[in-house]
């Protein structure tokens, strides 16, 4: 996202400040200037400490670099996805990083997440290599802003990351929503990415993760029409004690209320990931 200096450099110069002043304490000279000239990354977190230097913030900054925030996926995807076609995800996926590893431009890998994930959850394949999950990895734990895109981005990768990474950055999403602007605009996002985590965790038997991250989540009041997601939530605490005690009664009795009440597609929905858990914890017992 931040291999925008030259941008940067521009900005600076016009408010008649040097590097030695822009970067005092935050980079070297030698790296913001390979920075302004477009030459090497910096990492999310040194971008912001620079723009704060310059009196910048990050939306004027996105504005003015005209850097495209948004995932942006073909017409023919995003159809793929909902119809589940595996060979056109795959192609597309391959073809796209074969060319994120010949430039490697974190955009083109952060717009693929997305099919990535669906790959995986279809066919349990992860075709990022370890060095691109590490990637993402660390562009998120060093993350410090968690705009809309940031917190969508990792509501794309929970399956993908290792799952200590994945912990470290749920968590920290959650000690600092409150640096998002518009709370109502990101808080469906922020609650679903951060339950199919908690979800990810249970698949992945981490559930001292998953217990952890669902006791925070129940700390964030949530307003009456987000009942969706309180029931989410519920579900969820009973899936760990599930996986814990094997008595899947208390679920199977919830399952029956949502349907008693008109809930049928949610419980639908709720009932697939229970049936997903259910087989991968009886594996191998």
């Amino acid at each position: 996202m931040f291999k925008y200096g030259s941008t940067y450099k521009e900005l600076r110069k016009q408010q008649e400040i040097t590097q030695t002043e822009a970067c005092r304490g935050i980079c070297s000279i030698s790296k913001l200037s390979r920075w302004e000239n477009n030459q090497v990354e910096v990492e999310f977190s040194t971008a912001i400490e620079l723009l704060k230097r310059i009196n910048v913030t990050l939306d004027e900054f996105t504005e003015r670099a005209n850097i495209n925030t948004e995932f942006e996926l073909p017409d023919e995807i995003i159809t793929a996805i909902n119809a589940n076609d595996v060979p056109l995800l795959r192609k597309y996926v391959q073809s796209r990083l074969d060319k994120y590893h010949t430039n490697k431009n974190i955009l083109e890998l952060k717009n693929i997440l997305i099919v990535c994930n669906q790959l995986l959850l279809i066919e349990g394949k992860n075709y990022l290599t370890t060095a691109d999950i590490k990637r993402i990895g660390s562009y998120l734990l060093h993350n410090t802003v968690w705009s809309k895109y940031n917190i969508t981005l990792f509501a794309n990768s929970p399956f993908l990351l290792n799952s200590e990474i994945g912990f470290k950055i749920a968590m920290r999403i959650v000690h600092n929503f409150d640096q998002v602007n518009d709370l109502n605009d990101n808080l469906a996002i922020f609650m679903g990415g951060l339950s199919d985590t908690v979800i990810a965790f249970i698949f992945k038997k981490k559930l001292d993760y998953a217990q952890q991250l669902l006791d925070e989540l129940r700390k964030v009041e949530l307003p009456p029409y987000f009942m969706f997601f309180d029931l989410t939530l519920t579900f969820l605490q009973k899936l760990i004690e599930y996986c814990q005690t094997g008595n899947e009664q208390p679920i199977l009795e919830m399952f029956n209320k949502l349907i008693q009440l008109g809930c049928s597609r949610h419980a639908q929905i709720l009932l697939e990931a229970f049936k997903e858990a259910k087989r991968i914890w009886e594996e191998n017992e």
